[in-house]
């Protein structure tokens, strides 16, 4: 059967260079196959060669079945063009060497697919010293966007940052100490998982502003609640968590993947949203809603993007830095205060 109306398939430029983090299982591989299959060159950023090598192989397999059945607006290659590129967000050195590899290859960038991401049962402090859910679902991608910001301004007239958030954001207690990357109180997994959802929605806003007078274009999305690697690869989330999952089952809200990924498809390249940036989208083809007023809360906002570039000061490029900090309004006062 081919892709759901819901999945838009258009044609892509042949020199179009998409990167999506996490692209070799779940949505990601969803996001990358489709988005392959338009046309242009999707490198997948990810920990294993091996694993991606495989997930490669079955697109291609999956690609051949879409021609097979006559899908409309793909390409009729023999292969997918898919390259492979290490990156492992839990460690800021991996991070940074994804980055300088990319930009060595002088090579333009149209769409950023954040997509990544992870919720941990046990408290993990990686390498360097941050808790893992915040550092691979938020610090880690802030780095790469902040890194790939000057290629993206030079790509064309029409180049793209998908965040992939969550509504999970809506219900989490805002946490100002864990938005300045210090660890919770107490571990709770589902709070660590809302909060970095919460700050990518944060960070589109405040990168946007940066970006006012450019080609380059931010959105997040809400792929939906997928049943995917996330959940799998962490079983032990608590009587209250278990609840919640058992109650979308009930419901029948439990997505496939493929499902999942056609709001992240849709924000990367339907071509009606062009302009319209710093925008939340729910579901494919559908209109733009109102994230959460915390996400939305431009004191917050400025004190998240201060924090991130105090921890982030030796990685980032001083533009970089410059730029993000003319847009702060103010010093947060209420930040470390809130009630959120």
């Amino acid at each position: 059967m081919g892709p759901r109306a819901s999945i838009p398939l258009v044609s892509l430029p042949r020199e179009y260079v998409v990167i999506v983090t996490g692209g070799d299982t779940g949505i990601g591989y969803e996001t990358a196959k489709f988005i392959a299959m338009m046309g242009p060159t999707v490198i997948v950023a990810c920990r294993s060669k091996e694993k991606a090598e495989r997930a490669f192989e079955q697109m291609n397999e999956e690609f051949q079945q879409e021609k097979e059945q006559g899908t409309q607006n793909i390409i009729s290659d023999d292969r997918l063009r898919l390259e492979f590129a290490k990156l492992d967000l839990a460690s800021l050195k991996s991070t940074m060497d994804f980055v300088e590899g990319f930009k060595a290859s002088s090579r333009k960038l149209h769409v950023l697919i954040c997509n990544a991401g992870v919720m941990m049962s046990d408290e993990i402090i990686t390498e360097d010293k941050y808790e893992l859910t915040y550092q691979v679902n938020y610090l880690s991608q802030f780095l790469i966007m902040a890194h790939f910001l000057p290629i993206m301004k030079t790509s064309g007239n029409d180049v793209r940052i998908v965040l992939v958030s969550s509504a999970a954001h809506k219900h989490c207690h805002y946490d100002p100490n864990y938005a300045a990357g210090e660890r919770m109180k107490k571990h709770d997994p589902l709070q660590c998982y809302s909060n970095t959802k919460l700050y990518q929605i944060m960070q589109m806003y405040s990168i946007d502003r940066m970006l006012e007078k450019t080609h380059v274009e931010l959105y997040s999305v809400h792929p939906g609640y997928v049943s995917k690697d996330l959940y799998r690869r962490n079983r032990h989330f608590g009587k209250r968590f278990n609840c919640f999952r058992c109650c979308l089952k009930c419901l029948c809200m439990i997505k496939t993947p493929r499902k999942g990924s056609a709001t992240s498809i849709y924000a990367a390249v339907s071509p009606e949203l062009k302009g319209l940036s710093r925008a939340y989208f729910t579901h494919s083809r559908d209109a733009a809603e109102f994230p959460s007023n915390t996400a939305r809360d431009r004191e917050l906002q400025d004190y998240l993007l201060q924090c991130t570039i105090d921890n982030l000061r030796d990685l980032l490029p001083q533009e970089f830095i410059q730029e993000a900090l003319n847009t702060v309004k103010r010093t947060s006062t209420k930040a470390g205060s809130s009630n959120h």
